[in-house]
């Protein structure tokens, strides 16, 4: 489960330069990749109030096999075949649609459907890691694919992450549930609404890494060290808990954060390698505190719609950062003011989250 969600997102986030170059080809810049990437996270939320009724009333490895159809040949077939700015937006939509249905299948049902109890708030983190870890390296492929194959080529070579993922998920064997009555439309493995002040604090470090992605001139390197930041925050996951306690890791992950939006203007040349490391660092290590904070402060019977708002709240903020990036005519460095404040503002309301719970 956790390698399918890798190749999952790693097809996703590979999409984006291919994107990008087909924007480029087309004469409409990068602002269509911003509406795209919109219409991507909007699509996420349209099939979120069915989830309760596709996870109770099917097979829910069957609801996964199937959107994995429209999440990647479909949608391939019409970038292929059909190049326009029109379709380039809404394939993506259509592809955020099927995304989100797979995800509330594979992430907030089947990961927990073969785990016991006990197991299941360490299998969510691990998951969540795995799609984490895939986000960087999906940019990484995609720019990579764009600077050494004709586009045409590239819209193929990225379906094979999305094959092995349906490979992978095809042949787990998963405990065969009674259909439950539930409502059509329900809140359950959707959205978690005693849950928003997480949503709040956490915009900030996604809205970031939809900066970075957006950036028209990101270059191989760049999303390189990107990629080396996530890893080494997945990899000092563990140091908190040992040799760190309190408030230090959530000041350290906003801290990362900070040093990168300001060494945007303060280092120089050394921007380009130190900013990018530092945004994974940041994001990466901000992101897993707070799907942590959701997964165990969720009752029993609502880990999957926890997974489900913080995987919601986490592209929406992607999303808007990184169409802010790609269509708005604000300079780089007022939104770089904007995201310091609102660094800032999180890391506070971090704090005193945790003062008032201790």
């Amino acid at each position: 489960m956790c390698a399918a969600n890798w190749f999952l997102h790693l097809y996703v986030f590979s999409m984006l330069p291919l994107l990008a170059a087909q924007g480029k080809a087309l004469g409409a810049g990068p602002a269509v990749v911003g509406w795209a990437v919109m219409a991507f996270a909007f699509g996420m939320v349209l099939p979120g109030p069915l989830g309760a009724s596709l996870m109770e009333r099917r097979s829910r490895k069957g609801v996964f096999l199937r959107a994995m159809w429209f999440v990647g040949l479909i949608p391939t077939l019409g970038y292929a075949t059909l190049p326009s700015v029109q379709s380039v937006v809404l394939l993506h939509g259509l592809q955020g649609m099927a995304f989100g249905v797979a995800q509330i299948a594979l992430g907030t049902t089947l990961i927990n459907d073969i785990l016991p109890s006990c197991q299941r708030n360490r299998g969510d983190v691990r998951y969540a890691w795995a799609g984490r870890l895939g986000i960087p390296m999906g940019l990484l492929a995609g720019q990579v694919l764009v600077q050494y194959l004709p586009l045409s080529a590239c819209w193929w070579w990225t379906l094979w992450p999305c094959l092995f993922a349906f490979l992978l998920v095809a042949q787990v064997e998963v405990p065969i549930k009674a259909p439950v009555k539930v409502p059509l439309f329900a809140l359950d493995r959707f959205f978690l609404p005693r849950s928003w002040h997480l949503s709040l604090t956490l915009f900030a470090a996604p809205w970031l890494l939809g900066r970075v992605a957006g950036t028209t001139h990101c270059t191989a390197l760049e999303l390189l060290l990107l990629t080396v930041g996530v890893v080494v925050a997945g990899l000092g996951r563990k140091l908190p808990r040992r040799q760190m306690s309190g408030l230090l890791p959530v000041v350290s992950a906003y801290g990362c954060l900070l040093l990168a939006l300001f060494g945007q203007s303060l280092w120089g040349s050394l921007h380009s390698t130190l900013c990018p490391l530092l945004v994974g660092i940041g994001v990466g290590a901000v992101s897993s505190q707070h799907l942590a904070a959701w997964v165990h402060g969720a009752e029993h019977c609502q880990r999957g719609t926890a997974q489900s708002t913080y995987m919601l709240s986490w592209r929406m903020a992607f999303a808007l950062g990184f169409a802010a990036t790609a269509c708005s005519s604000l300079p780089l460095g007022t939104m770089d003011a904007i995201l310091c404040v609102a660094c800032a503002l999180a890391c506070c309301l971090r704090i005193l989250k945790f003062t008032f719970k201790k």
